[in-house]
């Protein structure tokens, strides 16, 4: 089941990303990852399964950068809609820290989402999370005209580093099998911490 969720959750990037590539219609394309985005909330919620935090801050920004930038674009604000379409791809990374942030700040698991991590663990990946979300969508926004490259670097690394450490803490080889998972199932052991 977990696999199919992970599965799930990458659905509306893939949807968006492919559906744009193939029709070159953007607003298409994210109206169809929006709603895609929405369905994998409404999934989640029913079940009450965890979100892979990362993948969370990715189907937010999906969900809502399409009507974010259809109404600029018709109540009259061309000029920042296309000022923010140049940055779009890096804005995911933007709403990915700012979603870290919130996690961090409001909820017990942090941006680790590793509830079974002790408090100082959770603290330290979640801060190293946060670094490596702010850093990357700095680094995006540096370079808009090609940011494809500083987005899948820093998501990559967010969810594959996330997925490796909380394996290292928690010592529970098997949950390694799915990279982009979700809380490991193992209870953590505070001794594996060096």
């Amino acid at each position: 089941m977990q696999f199919l969720l992970d599965l799930l959750e990458g659905l509306p990037s893939v949807g968006f990303i492919l559906l744009w590539r193939q029709t070159g219609d953007l607003q298409f394309a994210g109206w169809f990852g929006c709603g895609l985005a929405f369905v994998v909330f409404m999934v989640f919620a029913g079940l009450k399964a965890r979100m892979n935090p990362v993948l969370l801050g990715v189907n937010l920004h999906i969900l809502l950068v399409t009507p974010l930038m259809v109404g600029l674009f018709r109540f009259g604000n061309t000029a920042l809609a296309e000022f923010l379409v140049g940055y779009s791809y890096g804005a995911v990374l933007i709403t990915v820290t700012l979603t870290g942030a919130v996690l961090s700040a409001f909820t017990r698991e942090g941006f680790a989402a590793a509830p079974d991590l002790p408090a100082n663990l959770r603290r330290r990946l979640s801060l190293a999370m946060l670094f490596v979300a702010g850093s990357g969508a700095a680094w995006a926004i540096w370079m808009p005209g090609n940011s494809l490259l500083p987005v899948v670097v820093t998501l990559t690394g967010l969810i594959v580093g996330r997925r490796f450490l909380l394996l290292r803490w928690s010592g529970d080889a098997a949950t390694g099998l799915v990279v982009a998972g979700t809380a490991t199932s193992g209870s953590a052991q505070s001794d594996l911490v060096t």
